[in-house]
């Protein structure tokens, strides 16, 4: 196999926390290299085939900021400028990695306040589920509206969420704030990265992307550090999410008064024009209609055995709902959508549908076991915030070198397939680990936990991106690498749901279970279930305020819903190592045009 030397093939090695399922910073990346390839076929809109694949795409009309950019950034933009925009459009993915992991270390606090730990996973679910829905539209919408509107209007929203979410007076106040912040959020990554291919030159480029993917790192390695400082000292959990808003006001500000992008060459009319068509033809069938499937699953996952009995007939009518909202989203992008926002049809060929699988069923254990090792760690274990952050921060060093070292193995042997799944085993081996876990693990076990796991997926979410793009066309290789992100998002949100039926589910199975035991003449039946209430609704207060003779009982109960959880995401892990077997290695070329 050829080594690979195009920064086409070496920007996934370096890319930013692979869970967040953040799509837009590496579709943006290729989408521009191909624009500049392909300069003459904006405008137009073509239908291709291959034996494996049929994709619709429609170009940016020439109209475009874009295209006018080139060749103008350096006289336009002064040094001074561009570094001000930057460090204005670093705050804010800074601030969007951080929101999404700043929750894993005060889940268990923020529910137990609110009496709310039966439905904990939606104060992450509710972050996830906005980005991954609205995100894949800021790239096609700021085409058309352009890139400051969309970036003030990112940080305006994602500023406000936080702001709902430091006021919030119970759970679905928090919840609403966690949606409308993942608004904003999504936009905050996607769009810095599509700006920066404004601003910079082509060469410098991978300089300021590495910048860009260093701020989110930053951002969501330090997420749950700060989460555990403001709960525990900092003034509480709520002073987390406003002190963000300021920081989303600096941006604003620095945006609205340093980016200033060259003009475009066309006359202001034939814009507006451009503007109302490019707006018509984006897919808002498919967009809602994913927001509908996902949004029905969630829910539908999430009251499934507590409000609604598995057995009764609104469960099954949930089940057949979420099946044909799903139905209808795949029709949409498969027979109607000109430029799908989800392109399914891609579907067709093994190894990207292999590679989807696996980014989906990976992701889905991950995000899984890195909200609930946290819960473990503080219900079981009664660890502080604090504590419970710094036990998450190894994990990100072993992200970086996975996805670092993945990228450098492959550019130098061009081969990928027995290296991935040899880290397919190792991210198994992990997470059966993680499944052992008791009460008695030493302290610098603790810390070593998620580092095995979280290396072996980073190697896997970078190799089956290589992957998925050396299996197709070039011109088809955007698309492609948008339906990965996809396929990881998607991922998240429905692990953190599943993840938490199971908890619940669990949870009550092991008090009723157990609990109920101990009922005598001195503990009434009734005084117990009040016990079990309490318990299941707060994980604090089984170390603060249970009986001390229940108390032990009541912690071995949150330990074996944990490890249920934990089973969960053992198998989804395996389940993605079985889709990377069924990988078909391609050449890795040494050129964009893939001559040799």
């Amino acid at each position: 196999m050829s080594r690979s030397s195009s920064p086409l093939f070496e920007e996934p090695s370096h890319m930013q926390d692979p869970y967040g399922g953040v799509d837009g910073i590496v579709v943006s990346e290729i989408q521009n290299q191909q624009e500049d390839l392909k300069r003459n076929n904006y405008g137009s809109m073509s239908k291709v085939s291959t034996s494996d694949v049929d994709i619709r795409t429609t170009a940016v009309a020439n109209g475009d900021e874009n295209t006018s950019l080139q060749g103008h950034r350096g006289k336009d933009l002064s040094p001074v400028r561009i570094r001000i925009i930057m460090i204005s459009m670093c705050l804010g993915i800074f601030l969007a990695a951080l929101d999404n992991t700043i929750v894993s270390t005060l889940m268990s606090h923020i529910a137990s306040e609110f009496n709310a730990m039966p439905n904990i996973s939606w104060i992450a679910t509710g972050y996830l589920l906005s980005t991954s829905c609205f995100q894949p539209l800021y790239g096609k919408i700021s085409d058309v509206l352009g890139r400051k509107p969309l970036l003030i209007f990112c940080n305006v929203v994602f500023g406000l969420g936080c702001l709902i979410c430091g006021f919030s007076t119970n759970l679905w106040s928090l919840v609403l704030g966690r949606f409308v912040a993942g608004i904003g959020g999504g936009g905050l990554t996607s769009l810095a990265s599509i700006t920066t291919s404004d601003i910079v030159p082509l060469r410098d480029r991978a300089l300021y992307q590495g910048i860009c993917n260093l701020f989110f790192a930053a951002g969501t390695s330090c997420g749950g550090l700060v989460g555990g400082f403001f709960g525990e000292h900092g003034g509480g959990w709520r002073v987390a999410f406003l002190i963000q808003v300021p920081f989303c006001i600096l941006s604003c500000l620095l945006i609205t008064l340093y980016l200033e992008l060259p003009p475009r060459h066309a006359h202001k009319d034939h814009n507006d024009r451009h503007s109302s068509q490019g707006l018509r033809t984006l897919d808002w069938q498919g967009g809602i209609s994913l927001v509908v499937f996902l949004f029905l699953f969630m829910l539908t996952a999430s009251l499934g055995g507590k409000e609604i009995p598995y057995k009764s007939k609104l469960f099954a009518l949930a089940c057949v709902i979420t099946f044909v909202s799903g139905a209808v989203f795949v029709a949409i992008e498969t027979y109607v959508a000109v430029d799908p926002i989800l392109p399914v049809s891609f579907l067709k060929d093994r190894t990207i549908c292999a590679g989807s699988l696996a980014n989906f069923f990976c992701t889905m254990s991950m995000i899984t076991t890195s909200f609930y090792l946290p819960v473990y760690w503080a219900s079981v274990m009664n660890m502080g915030t604090t504590d419970v952050g710094k036990r998450s921060v190894p994990s990100f060093f072993s992200i970086a070198f996975g996805s670092l070292g993945a990228g450098y193995y492959m550019k130098r042997t061009g081969k990928y397939y027995w290296f991935l799944l040899g880290f397919c085993v190792f991210a198994v081996a992990g997470q059966v680990q993680i499944n052992l876990v008791t009460p008695s693990v030493p302290v610098w076990q603790q810390y070593l936990l998620l580092v095995i796991p979280s290396f072996g997926v980073s190697v896997l979410l970078t190799v089956t991106l290589l992957a998925m793009i050396a299996a197709v066309p070039h011109e088809y290789q955007a698309a492609t690498t948008s339906l990965s992100y996809a396929f990881r998002s998607t991922g998240c949100t429905l692990g953190v749901s599943v993840g938490a039926a199971i908890f619940r589910n669990s949870l009550s199975s092991f008090l009723d279970k157990k609990v109920l035991r101990l009922v005598s003449e001195e503990h009434t039946e009734a005084e117990l279930r009040r016990i079990i209430t309490k318990a299941a609704h707060s994980s604090e207060w089984i170390h603060k305020g249970a009986p001390l003779f229940v108390q032990s009982t009541l912690v071995e109960c949150y330990h074996f819903a944990c490890r249920a959880t934990f089973k969960f995401c053992l198998v989804t892990l395996v389940l993605a190592t079985i889709s990377c077997a069924l990988l078909r290695e391609h050449k890795l070329h040494t050129s964009i045009s893939r001559d040799n």
